[in-house]
């Protein structure tokens, strides 16, 4: 199926931040539940349908009938494949005609009138379109006002659907991978989101057993957000995600777009894919075949564990000799060193930060974070100018730099460096971490979107140098430009313990503060949340696994945690080879397993990298969890490869054909055309077996038994 969407709007939107939600009307679009008669007897063929019906209006196709209530402002969407009723919640039953005027605009469209907001004591009014294509179980709503240029505050919109169940979940790409938060959850974690930083701009509501599910697709997510709210109906609550727009230069400034998809089947993976659909339509789904034959050097990156510190040629000629046979080595050493580091088949990158800056007192000094302070900085809306970076030790505070000079910055900077050092990667911090935001110089004014826009052409000007490309975090728009992302496999800095301090904490107790001074989740937090695998879902991997490279974040890194939790780093192998992923590991003395534990090390290299270089350029596919614990899950990727991973602390019994493996904790089997991979308990001792087309490898646990890398 070919699904219909509106392309995403252009660049000179003008936006503007605004964290304070006024006393505006919101719409209410809440729960009548239909007459059943719908259900049973739904109109033959694929043709939409408009008509009215007494009280309420209706536009259906031969899969989906959406029902609306213009005096109340109700609705609901039967999805007739199941006969599942999707309703709201009346939030104000006291008032009425909340929709005005609908009328048919074609046999796809309906339009009707309804109050965005108030101000002053004075409705503002919006018109709202809803076009349902035939056989097509999208939903396509468009929210415009008549005066764009008028002022508005944050402003929820369109009351979600309620869904409640024991097996109900939301799916949202929050700053990581993928979590999965039960609707019936007491409290979240996390309850806003801007939807310009979402990793992916879509939240979806699923139920894990059933697979009935439905995602809204932000199209316009420069300026919008996410509110996770806690609604009640029949005297139960559950949580919903409820949709916000948010002014662009403080306006409306133009039309805001959803898509409300609706699947039958397949939950969590079903909504994933079809955002896969529409990443594909806008040119973002570039796999790694097409990437190659621009920039050959890249294979380099299959199967690199990424490293930090400790950059230089005899640890590099250590790791060779250890048998890592590719490596992601990060920082800079003398030229003829990274001559040979390249020349033993391994990656060199360097870091790089074009968004927090330090003054200089003249142009031809900018370079390397260092730019004319204050006129080159992002000016805020309030007239001051943006803060950066503060250090730990609150005596540096970093601006930041306006992102209309970024690029220029780039181009005066990485030639000069290229011209002495051979790189052959580099890594841009923060660009692709951080949120959207406005500048409000006249000098160099930028919209969020136009924001968005300068870092796509920072990053392909990076790309147009032949370098493999790594950014921070991740974000759906920078996968065309972006080979590897460094911190999707953790949960961000707010479930990330001890989140972003340099020196590894040495035990669980210890209490940790931002530089801003807030003070940081405790290990409860993390352990449920950031590395917890029952709410944890590979979303992004089943969007982009064959496009971009994923990792951990370097204070999250797989071996972060020796002293304070050595648990976790077989666990985080463990989400490596389940998504296909590849670890970031240490190789200072301060921190890490190279120099203080190089059998964890390169155990972890291992039992990661050797499947990441066979399925680095496959689509994963599916995602399971096979137990009702969620303990042990399944990925399934477009080779045929399949990955049984066991989180749980009581072993699990896998049969596969007629042998049956038992799997202990972190235990993992792997089974592809061109490898076979398993950590599983024989005779009480935990034993690996790796082989794939060029490896072999056998190992019990803390002794070698064979190894012909």
């Amino acid at each position: 199926m070919r699904f219909q969407h509106d392309p995403l709007y252009g660049r000179k939107h003008r936006c503007r931040i605004r964290w304070f939600i006024t006393g505006a009307f919101v719409l209410s679009l809440c729960s009548i539940v239909g007459r059943t008669v719908f259900a049973e007897n739904p109109s033959p063929g694929p043709v939409t349908h408009i008509v009215q019906d007494g009280d309420r209006w209706i536009i259906e196709n031969a899969i989906l009938m959406v029902s609306l209530h213009p005096q109340s402002g109700a609705w609901e969407v039967l999805d007739k494949r199941v006969g599942h009723t999707w309703a709201s919640i009346v939030e104000d039953p006291k008032r009425q005609d909340v929709l005005k005027n609908l009328q048919k605009v074609d046999e796809e469209t309906l339009s009707c009138e309804t109050t965005l907001f108030w101000r002053e004591n004075k409705p503002f009014a919006a018109t709202v379109t809803l076009r349902l294509p035939r056989d097509s179980a999208d939903l396509f709503m468009t929210v415009d006002m008549a005066d764009r240029d008028v002022g508005f505050s944050n402003q929820r919109f369109w009351t979600p659907l309620f869904y409640r169940s024991p097996d109900g979940a939301i799916a949202i790409a929050d700053y990581c991978n993928g979590h999965l938060y039960p609707v019936a959850e007491d409290q979240l974690p996390r309850r806003w989101f801007n939807t310009s930083r979402l990793d992916m701009p879509w939240v979806g509501v699923c139920d894990l057993k059933t697979g009935v599910g439905y995602m809204v697709l932000v199209e316009t997510s420069d300026d919008g957000y996410v509110e996770l709210r806690k609604v009640e109906k029949d005297g139960q609550s559950a949580w919903a995600p409820w949709i916000g727009w948010s002014p662009s230069m403080g306006k409306f400034a133009y039309p805001r777009k959803l898509i409300w998809h609706f699947s039958d089947k397949g939950s969590y993976v079903a909504l994933a894919k079809r955002y896969r659909a529409y990443a594909q339509q806008l040119g973002l789904i570039v796999p790694f075949s097409e990437k190659l034959k621009a920039n050959p050097e890249l294979k380099r990156l299959f199967g690199a564990p990424d490293v930090w510190g400790n950059a230089n040629l005899q640890f590099a000629e250590e790791a060779k000799q250890a048998g890592i046979r590719r490596l992601l080595v990060q920082g800079r050493m003398p030229p003829d060193q990274m001559k040979k580091v390249n020349e033993i088949g391994y990656l060199t990158s360097e870091y790089d930060n074009y968004t927090d800056v330090l003054p200089v007192d003249s142009e031809d000094k900018i370079d390397r974070h260092h730019d004319l302070i204050p006129q080159n900085v992002v000016l805020q809306a309030n007239g001051e100018r943006m803060k950066a970076w503060l250090t730990f030790d609150k005596k540096t505070q970093y601006m930041k730099r306006c992102p209309a000079l970024w690029v220029r910055t780039a181009q005066h900077d990485i030639p000069k460096v290229l011209a002495e050092y051979p790189f052959l990667g580099r890594f841009i911090d923060v660009t692709t971490a951080e949120d959207l935001y406005e500048c409000y110089d006249p000098a160099h004014m930028l919209t969020k979107a136009q924001k968005r826009q300068c870092g796509v052409d920072l990053l392909g000007y990076v790309r147009s140098l032949k370098l493999v490309v790594g950014g921070e975090h991740g974000i759906w728009w920078a996968v065309p430009y972006v080979d590897y992302f460094e911190g999707l496999m953790s949960c961000n800095a707010y479930f990330s313990w001890p989140a972003g301090h340099l020196i590894p904490p040495k035990s669980k107790d210890e209490e940790f503060t931002s530089p801003w001074g807030n003070k940081l989740p405790p290990w409860e937090q993390y352990e449920r949340w950031g590395i917890g695998h029952r709410e944890r879902a590979p979303l992004w991997e089943l969007v982009f696994h064959d496009c971009v490279v994923t990792t951990w974040y370097w204070g999250d890194s797989s071996d972060f945690l020796l002293q304070a939790a050595p648990e976790i780093t077989p666990k985080k192998d463990a989400f490596n080879v389940l998504y296909g992923t590849i670890p970031l590991m240490w190789a200072d003395r301060r921190r890490g397993s190279w120099l203080n534990n190089r059998e964890i090390f390169l155990r972890t290299y291992r039992n990661t990298c050797i499947l990441h270089e066979v399925i680095a350029g496959t689509e994963m596919v599916n995602h399971e969890f096979l137990t009702d614990d969620r303990d042990v899950q399944r990925t399934t990727f477009s080779d045929g490869t399949m990955v049984v991973v066991n989180f749980g602390a009581k072993p699990y019994e896998l049969t596969v054909g007629e042998t049956k493996h038992l799997l202990p904790q972190n235990g993992f089997y792997v089974k592809g055309p061109r490898i076979e991979q398993i950590r599983r308990l024989v005779d009480g001792r935990i034993m690996t077996t790796i082989k794939s087309e060029d490896y072999q490898y056998e190992e019990e646990e803390s002794r070698h038994v064979t190894s012909s890398p």
